[in-house]
């Protein structure tokens, strides 16, 4: 098994938990859809971790780190390996076009860096 952590800033506040918590509070069909395909996906890397791959799991590749990304259409949750069987899941948006959006790639890079730099590298 492995281990999935959210990435929280220094003030212990995650985006995606906070993203989670709406989907899990809203009344909307669409959301419980959403939320139950990013947890199941989720899952599905607890359990197989670096063996998920596409479609579920996409990695990115040519940037300063490995990354990678959930994909439960239409989200993208983006996130790293940290620490021997442990995950970092950094941050998430809602695709809207065909390829992927760099500026949410160059955030998430940046989030990774500030995790590891706090958290400690591999």
């Amino acid at each position: 098994m492995y281990e999935i952590d959210f990435y929280e800033d220094k003030d212990g506040y995650s985006e995606f938990e906070a993203y989670l918590d709406q989907l899990l509070g809203s009344n909307d069909k669409k959301d419980a859809t959403t939320l139950k395909k990013i947890r199941y996906q989720m899952k599905l890397l607890e359990k197989l971790g670096p063996a998920l791959r596409e479609p579920q799991v996409k990695e990115l590749k040519g940037y300063s780190h490995k990354l990678f990304e959930l994909r439960p259409m239409p989200e993208r949750v983006f996130f790293a390996f940290w620490d021997a069987d442990r995950y970092v899941i950094l941050n998430h948006y809602t695709k809207r076009q065909n390829k992927t959006d760099p500026r949410e790639i160059t955030r998430a890079i940046s989030l990774l860096n500030d995790w590891l730099e706090r958290k400690g590298k591999i």
